[in-house]
């Protein structure tokens, strides 16, 4: 399924000859990312706008002397090649400044969502092994709570506050290492294969994991950025994503800089009519984000609108639901794609642009070129045409993740023959070859034999008018083994009632079937998410209804 091999080592190829470095002689993420472009001196990298309305803009020359620059700090304060540097940071220059100065410097990056608590601060810096940690001002404190837990002793480098709060006594300031003067550190000449990053995964069923990705781990990426998001040097791509997490920092922030795209970044905290004032200001042409923020900024752009100048968006990172992409394509003719990705593989299936089938909202409609896919049966057998079940992936020349930093008994159970990678997700390939997610295979629901997806469930369930967020779940039932248990956040003036626990029981039973439809209905103010926005569906099944059984 997908591409067959051939077309596939075709399209790897093509990617190859777009490349400034060839992998199997060396590969410096600095340098594909930021350093092949500083030559032109007027190319832009960055535009970070903030709440106050003011943006600052930073070209690639810019961004690569400081970069340079921070990697000359790294050493002069005794880091070495291979040394890992961690960041607390968000949507902020200095998070790039850190990342490319580390690459730059043969040391690996080690992003944490500054959203951590102490804990799980002190938890990955462990795993990692990090001996420095590039920190903003404003999570100082927490690192410092962390501090008793970690193993080994660190330097903090700390970005200095707006207000003017400057870094604690033993502190380097991160702002005033750029312009020491410090000698010059010549660029690494790392392998394609050495470590760059270590990211952590959100942890949703288990343990963090450490994604250990090398330099050339990033070639992944660019079929679907290439194929999907389609940014070239003519947009403005509006990257909304946190640079903790392999979305932001890597697809969509490492990815199109390795195509010298000008990016726009949002520095304030998640507002949909902050986020359409930036695209109508910037004049933004193509925007990345995940559901949950589509689902915001379609509520707020049913007045205004979806900006002209807007002529793509991509979504990912969890389904897209058909009623939030239905809103979009009612505000914007620019397409909204959505995708499918692992930080363990990188994307690999999407909508693509020059499939010339119409979007079916809540599919993937096809595997990314260059991926080749399979569906794994519960038998251990591979599925033949179409049906249901594990999808696997095989491995390509460039994996976004080569192993587990902490977990490496683990990562080679996802293989299967050493070609396969396991994706541990449940999707469904229909007679027409669309792919659809049907949920993580710990979270499939199976009630009276039958097999039943959380993400389509949920997709019906938030159609309806009362309600802005759902998840389905499993929950036990003395007859059935389980039944379907929908979690529901209503719409802003909508009220719980048992008319409407009907309409939304009869809405399912007529939209997927009586066998799917949710049994128990139960209404909450909010939805558990992981620091992502992942619904942590395993937290709901660990909680007893509120409901009885509807019958």
């Amino acid at each position: 399924m997908g591409q067959s091999g051939s077309s596939a080592a075709d399209e790897w190829r093509r990617v190859l000859g777009t490349l400034d470095q060839d992998p199997e002689r060396g590969f410096n993420l600095a340098h594909e990312c930021c350093g092949r472009w500083a030559a032109d001196a007027d190319r832009l990298a960055l535009v970070m706008c903030h709440p106050d309305g003011s943006s600052q803009r930073h070209t690639y020359r810019d961004l690569f002397g400081q970069a340079s620059r921070a990697a000359d700090a790294f050493v002069a304060a005794g880091l070495r090649r291979g040394a890992k540097v961690g960041a607390i940071l968000t949507r902020q220059v200095e998070a790039w400044i850190a990342a490319l100065g580390a690459w730059h410097a043969g040391m690996v990056y080690v992003p944490l969502f500054c959203g951590f608590g102490h804990d799980a601060i002190a938890q990955r810096l462990n795993a990692a092994g990090v001996e420095a940690v590039v920190v903003d001002q404003r999570w100082r404190q927490v690192l410092e709570a962390a501090r008793p837990l970690l193993r080994r002793d660190i330097q903090v480098f700390t970005v200095p506050g707006a207000d003017g709060a400057g870094p604690l006594e033993g502190d380097r300031d991160f702002s005033a290492e750029l312009d020491a003067g410090y000698p010059v550190t010549p660029m690494a000449d790392t392998a394609a294969d050495e470590t760059a990053v270590v990211m952590f995964t959100s942890g949703t069923t288990s343990e963090p994991k450490g994604c250990v990705i090398p330099h050339a781990g990033v070639i992944s990426l660019l079929p679907w950025f290439d194929h999907s998001v389609t940014a070239g040097e003519r947009d403005l791509l509006f990257t909304t994503t946190d640079p903790g997490w392999s979305f932001g920092l890597l697809s969509t922030g490492a990815a199109p800089m390795v195509r010298g795209v000008a990016r726009v970044m949002y520095t304030g905290d998640f507002d949909p009519d902050a986020w359409l004032d930036v695209v109508e200001r910037e004049g933004v042409t193509c925007l990345t984000s995940v559901p949950t923020a589509y689902r915001r900024l379609v509520v707020a752009a049913a007045e205004r609108g979806i900006p002209s100048s807007v002529r793509c968006a991509v979504s990912a990172g969890e389904p897209l639901d058909a009623d939030t992409a239905a809103r979009w394509r009612r505000l914007s003719e620019a397409p909204l794609r959505d995708g499918y990705g692992q930080t363990e593989l990188g994307m690999v299936l999407a909508d693509l642009a020059d499939d010339a089938r119409e979007t079916v909202p809540g599919s993937l409609s096809r595997v990314v070129p260059g991926w080749e896919a399979r569906l794994l049966g519960e038998d251990g057998q591979f599925v033949e045409g179409p049906g249901q079940g594990e999808i696997v992936f095989r491995r390509p020349p460039y994996q976004l993740t080569s192993s587990y930093a902490n977990a490496r008994d683990l990562w080679e159970s996802r293989l299967v023959g050493g070609e396969w990678f396991r994706t541990m997700d449940v999707v469904r390939l229909d007679e027409d070859d669309r792919w659809w997610f049907v949920g993580r295979g710990d979270d499939v629901i199976v009630t009276a034999g039958y097999n039943v997806g959380p993400g389509e469930i949920e997709s019906v369930l938030t159609s309806h008018p009362s309600v802005l967020e759902a998840a389905a779940v499993a929950a036990p039932d003395p007859r059935r083994g389980s039944v379907v248990r929908a979690v529901v956040v209503l719409a802003a003036g909508a009220t719980p009632s048992a008319a409407l626990t009907a309409e939304l029981q009869d809405l399912v039973r007529r939209e997927i079937g009586r066998h799917a439809y949710p049994r128990i209905v139960d209404y909450v103010p909010e939805l558990p998410k992981t620091v992502t926005g992942k619904v942590r569906r395993a937290s709901l099944r660990d909680q007893p209804p509120r409901l009885a059984d509807a019958g």
